[in-house]
């Protein structure tokens, strides 16, 4: 059970973070439809997630600052009566209400998004809707990336709080992974565009094959090291260490490439490196790398968590931000974020 700064307890489930990984694995299968993903990543969450009212897992596609199309869901564990209610609520909500968790960020909660605490427990759609079956609030993860899709995962929660800080960090790294794994599929299904593969690796990290801009050296020694941390993370040692292996186990290397196993007739197995770069709108005054922040930001990624989107250092996202405003013309975060929508074509979001 986590703690938040204001000392309210926050049921995270039994599990921890013992099974994070099973969930980063899923987001990476790269088999199957859609639904069938849905469904996987759900089970995976379960351990970790339900408190008793099950969860749904729900792919989405939207435009920054406004409500998202809900594409399909899968609905895991949730007693019917309760599923078919949460539907209707969502509905009943008004626009500005409906992006919320699409822009506070990758983990959040019902009462954090609307800024109450034990208020909360007098919000007359949870108290008509879903108290009777025990539900006070709901927890949304939330895999949006800026070029405009993701997924989602809500579930009920039998008591009010908001999410630690500790609790936001680890999810954050296991939404960053559901969000690279889901645009890679989307790729993959792609007839005009799929993603290349721009390099093969042995799992002990021997480049065998390049090409692009997986030739440079520092490339090679970058994917280098994410293949060994890939597979010290899913070793026995690194399940033991979960977090450490969160920490080192990127969905994006250098903003730019994903890793997947490749299994050859013969069952040898490879490493292989897709382009898998986040493609958001923006300005043309702006470089890729730019927008790729600046469209984090707008969803409610701080720079922790967009360095992790983006398998690039802290620093490096500073600066891109930082420029970013220059070309602008403007100063603060908000500013910044707010220009970046305006220039998309984006109403910024209500506060």
């Amino acid at each position: 059970m986590d703690v938040d700064a204001a000392g309210l307890r926050y049921k995270t489930g039994d599990m921890g973070t013992r099974d994070l990984l099973r969930i980063v694995e899923a987001a990476y299968w790269v088999d199957g439809t859609d639904a069938e993903w849905l469904e996987r990543v759900g089970e995976a969450c379960r351990p970790a997630l339900d408190e008793g009212f099950g969860l749904c897992v729900f792919q989405f596609q939207h435009q920054l600052g406004s409500p998202p199309n809900i594409l399909r869901a899968a609905k895991v564990a949730i007693p019917e009566a309760l599923a078919a209610v949460y539907g209707e609520i969502f509905r009943r909500l008004a626009p500005g209400i409906q992006v919320r968790p699409f822009t506070h960020g990758p983990c959040t909660t019902g009462s954090q998004m609307m800024g109450q605490r034990e208020e909360f427990r007098e919000n007359e759609q949870m108290k008509r809707h879903v108290h009777q079956f025990g539900v006070y609030d709901t927890l949304w993860i939330t895999a949006a990336e800026p070029s405009g899709s993701g997924c989602g995962i809500h579930s009920g929660r039998p008591e009010v709080g908001w999410v630690s800080r500790s609790f936001r960090a680890r999810w954050a790294k296991v939404a960053s992974h559901l969000a690279a794994g889901l645009r890679l599929r989307r790729r993959l299904q792609s007839v005009l565009e799929p993603p290349q593969v721009e390099a093969v690796l042995e799992p002990g990290g021997k480049l065998l094959h390049a090409e692009g801009p997986a030739t440079e050296p520092e490339a090679v020694e970058q994917l280098r090291r994410a293949v060994l941390a890939v597979e010290s993370a899913r070793s026995s040692a690194g399940r033991s260490d979960v977090m450490t292996s969160l920490d080192s186990w990127q969905g994006l290397i250098d903003a730019r490439w994903s890793l997947l196993d490749q299994f050859e007739s013969d069952g040898r197995r490879f490493i292989v490196a897709r382009e898998n770069a986040p493609r958001p709108p923006g300005p043309a005054a702006l470089t890729q790398r730019e927008r790729q922040v600046l469209g984090y930001a707008a969803v409610g990624h701080d720079n922790k968590v967009i360095a992790y989107d983006l398998g690039i250092a802290h620093a490096t996202v500073k600066v891109l931000m930082s420029r970013a405003a220059n070309k602008l013309g403007v100063r603060s975060r908000s500013e910044v974020i707010s220009a970046y929508l305006n220039a998309c074509g984006s109403a910024p979001p209500a506060p």
